[in-house]
């Protein structure tokens, strides 16, 4: 074999090689394209139905309260009182500013001419995607499907319409939490003494509640949440309720790691409740987790009625163990109006986790006002319930 031979074979198993180098790479981008999709729990555009046509719409159009309640927690009266307030807001703000990811927002500019594109979501669609978020558990993607809304675009209106509906509740008479006037404040008190006569004065009960969180891999920050009692991750809430069912005064999102009991001293729950007794005499009934220091704007619930000195004490003492279930009542409506909190809170930026406790915080009181179905207000002031007509009879 001449030199000219050897060379030209030489090229051609050079070229050989790279073709089939080529191939494999071309392979194994291809498998690696295809095990990325698989593995992506989102719902593409040719996947969905169109936004007009989707099973939320249904449901909207069809007038059924028992799927409104379902889907979203508020009838469709109530829904609609929330959409009016939201409506406007929404119309003239837009997402797409900043990064463009729903965390901030920025008003629109009159336009004198129809230019642009409508929207393809509307703003019943992105309510009614921010009260479902919180009536659902698990991933986004059944989100995609119930609205017709691809990834991108639910996860930017879902934060888009949490900051908004918060900007427009927070300060809602029906929504804000707020503590009652000195007038409510002895109506309460009225209507506690109704059903445990020996508990005077008493218009609110407390409790704290705990809500697991996803672990941290900053070792520092991890250990703030963690409770080594039930060896998980929390964030550690406070909240206390009128005996209406109502939140007067909630703590949010404080680590784990803090006592009920530090967090009311620490976020001046105890010093709220001592100037509300300052003027108006009012008591708040807790549980043992609270401080130990005897207070007289406080009162503790007690299953050991052995160190009772007299008979009417011990009456105290049972009535005001009964009363403190009404906290538990409370708690229950939050996490049955609310199944998401069930759910291990993830570890959000950008301020979001504070955005959605709050604004859970404004939709159960604003629950209560439009649709009632609270355990709290039916037990102590069924009058005063919006749905009092169904289980009140004459």
């Amino acid at each position: 074999m001449d030199g000219h031979q050897y060379w030209v074979r030489q090229r051609r198993m050079m070229m050989f090689a790279a073709s089939l180098m080529l191939q494999d790479s071309s392979f194994r981008q291809n498998q690696n394209d295809e095990g990325r999709s698989r593995r992506q729990r989102v719902l593409p555009r040719s996947a969905l139905l169109s936004p007009s046509q989707s099973p939320w719409v249904a449901v909207y159009n069809s007038g059924s309260d028992q799927a409104m309640i379902t889907i979203t927690g508020f009838d469709n009266r109530a829904f609609r009182n929330l959409l009016e307030l939201f409506a406007p807001w929404f119309n003239s703000h837009t997402p797409w500013t900043g990064r463009q990811d729903g965390t901030t927002c920025k008003r629109l500019r009159r336009r004198r001419f129809n230019s642009g594109r409508n929207r393809i979501i509307s703003e019943s669609a992105c309510l009614a995607l921010v009260l479902t978020w919180y009536r659902f558990r698990g991933a986004l993607f059944q989100l995609q499907g119930w609205f017709g809304f691809t990834s991108t675009h639910t996860s930017v209106w879902l934060r888009f319409g949490r900051r908004g509906l918060l900007s427009l509740l927070q300060n809602h008479p029906l929504a804000r939490v707020a503590i009652p006037t000195d007038e409510k404040i002895e109506r309460l008190k009225e209507a506690v003494l109704h059903r445990h006569p020996a508990l005077e004065n008493v218009y609110c009960v407390a409790d704290g509640l705990k809500l697991t969180f996803e672990r941290h891999d900053d070792l520092d920050e991890q250990s703030m949440y963690y409770n080594g009692w039930t060896h998980d991750h929390y964030i550690t809430n406070l909240f206390v309720f009128s005996v209406d069912g109502y939140i007067i005064h909630c703590i949010l999102n404080a680590p784990g790691s803090m006592h009920d009991s530090t967090l009311a001293a620490y976020g001046g729950t105890y010093d709220l409740l001592e100037s509300i007794h300052q003027r108006t005499g009012g008591i708040c009934c807790v549980d043992s987790a609270f401080t130990a220091t005897n207070n007289p704007f406080i009162i503790k619930s007690s299953e050991n009625f052995s160190t009772a000195e007299t008979a009417a004490e011990m009456i105290v003492r049972d009535q005001a163990t009964s009363l403190r279930q009404a906290a538990e009542w409370g708690m229950r409506a939050l996490q049955g109006a609310f199944p998401r909190l069930k759910d291990r809170i993830q570890l959000e930026e950008n301020g979001e986790r504070i955005i959605i406790l709050k604004l859970m915080t404004c939709l159960y009181n604003a629950r209560i006002s439009l649709v009632g179905l609270n355990q709290l207000q039916n037990t102590y002031v069924p009058m005063w319930s919006i749905d009092a007509r169904y289980f009140i009879t004459p």
